[in-house]
């Protein structure tokens, strides 16, 4: 696991990442388009809780789930903290059981999660996400994208992180190192990629339906605008029972 999800690093993550409130308005881009209310949610790789305990202060009955323990410990001290009734569990997506936890409404993973996933698991893993949606639930998630151009250099200048890439299109592996300007430090990340009929083929395969991509969390389009998407959103439901 890398050392920005843990510990100390996480105050590193959380300040690039949300230090200016980005979980409130990823939440509020979600609530968009989903529109049903007090209904139960699961955020998976969920770190430190920021976009769990917003679901929650909004009513929602919220759980999040992650790899890393001193995240969720960081999550659980904010749940109690605010007073609020997120639940948090330790969990490898990759070699735990889910479907103990429930059954959710919505299910959701940003931060591309999913691309740290084992490529080799991927389908598994949806089989299991989709044994905790409820008929008709909503499968969210982002994930990195190898489309017929993938630059080399990616400047993310509104957080501050420029990104160098190396991709092998055989297998979908990609070595990112992450230059974070305003803290002098480069992490190094072993993720995974994918073009995008390949996820819509593992999705079907998985058992969803509905499936739809945009580069906007808010899905304010659908599709890409872009020749080099650094990631894309997906939304799928899972099957009504009949």
């Amino acid at each position: 696991m890398n050392e920005l999800y843990r510990e100390a690093g996480l105050d590193i993550y959380e300040k690039v990442h949300y230090g200016s409130g980005e979980h409130i308005r990823e939440v509020e881009d979600m609530l968009s388009w989903y529109r049903r209310r007090n209904t139960r949610v699961l955020d998976i790789g969920c770190s430190g809780g920021l976009h769990v305990l917003e679901f929650a202060k909004r009513g929602f009955a919220t759980t999040g789930i992650d790899i890393e323990a001193s995240a969720i410990e960081r999550a659980k001290q904010r749940n109690r903290d605010e007073g609020l009734n997120a639940v948090f569990y330790l969990r490898d997506l990759e070699h735990d059981a889910i479907a103990d936890l429930g059954s959710y409404d919505l299910i959701y993973s940003v931060g591309n999660v999913i691309s740290h996933v084992n490529k080799a698991c991927i389908g598994q893993v949806f089989k299991k996400i989709i044994t905790c949606l409820a008929g008709g639930g909503i499968f969210l998630f982002d994930v990195l994208i190898i489309g017929s151009q993938f630059p080399e250099e990616v400047r993310e200048d509104d957080l501050g992180i420029v990104w160098q890439r190396r991709v092998s299109r055989e297998t979908g592996e990609i070595d990112l190192s992450g230059k974070f300007v305003s803290f002098g430090i480069i992490q190094d990340f072993h993720v995974w990629g994918y073009n995008i009929e390949e996820v819509i083929e593992i999705l079907v395969q998985s058992g969803f339906c509905a499936i739809e991509f945009s580069d906007k969390l808010d899905f304010s389009y659908l599709g890409t605008q872009s020749a080099a998407p650094f990631c894309l959103r997906f939304r799928a439901q899972a099957q009504q029972v009949t």
